[in-house]
């Protein structure tokens, strides 16, 4: 599983102090997505801070975390090649994370043969230019004159729509009996935390805010003040957003 769009090795304090409470937002969909979790056999692909790992563990469930950032809680793994067995898992769960795999139909298929028949495959994705904190970044960005940095969205024959359509049609592709919808909730942080993640360089948005000269970057800075001006309440940062969630089955019956 490569970095693309997201950051690299050696930034899991500033992922977990800054997006991982954003992608957090999502964990209550995900966790009713899969229960009941009791004695179940689960894996958490990319599972960044471990936060979501834990929650599965509190919910009774036996957890193998995995992420390609050493740093990053788990064991050092990641799509398309999971040091896994056929069938080892009765949950895979993958937040935010084919969307930023190099070759997401590849890592799909991988979630679905760690499956079990019967069990489910969970995944997580930022909806294209559709979230709150998405149109803040763009107008960050179009103030100053700044164009997304190049590589961040793989070439169009191996990249799928960031869609309710798009998810559900990438875990069907693998063989999954698919459902998929949007979940929404409201997020609550520092003011500055989004800037943090960008500036430490996570995302998309932080590979184009590390890209510029000094200059640019303190403009870039006092834009995003404008703008999460609009969104501060009691001198939080709060805004709704939303993610796609699609749950995809393998055909079979799983073991009691």
């Amino acid at each position: 599983m490569s970095s693309r769009g997201w950051g690299g090795a050696g930034q899991a304090a500033a992922y977990a102090a800054t997006c991982a409470r954003l992608c957090a937002g999502a964990h209550p969909a995900v966790l009713e997505a899969v229960r009941p979790l009791t004695g179940r056999r689960v894996l958490d692909v990319g599972a960044g801070d471990g936060r979501l790992a834990r929650a599965l563990r509190g919910a009774g469930a036996h957890v193998v975390a995995v992420d390609p950032d050493p740093d990053m809680a788990g064991f050092t793994a990641g799509l398309p090649d999971l040091p896994f067995e056929d069938g080892a898992f009765d949950v895979v769960v993958a937040c935010f994370v084919l969307n930023h795999v190099d070759d997401p139909r590849a890592s799909a298929a991988e979630l679905a043969r760690v499956t079990a028949p019967g069990g489910r495959v969970v995944a997580t994705t930022w909806p294209s230019g559709a979230t709150a904190q998405s149109r803040m970044w763009q107008r960050v960005l179009d103030t100053e004159g700044v164009v997304a940095a190049p590589g961040v969205r793989l070439p169009e024959h191996l990249d799928f729509p960031r869609t309710v359509d798009g998810l559900a049609g990438l875990l069907r592709g693998a063989g999954l009996e698919t459902e998929a919808r949007e979940v929404g909730w409201t997020h609550d942080g520092p003011l500055a935390e989004l800037w943090e993640g960008a500036a430490a360089g996570i995302g998309g948005i932080g590979a184009t805010v590390a890209g510029q000269p000094v200059e640019v970057r303190e403009r870039l800075r006092a834009a995003y003040d404008v703008e999460v001006g609009a969104l501060a309440e009691d001198d939080r940062l709060r805004f709704r957003t939303e993610a796609v969630l699609a749950v995809g089955t393998r055909p079979g019956r799983m073991p009691a």
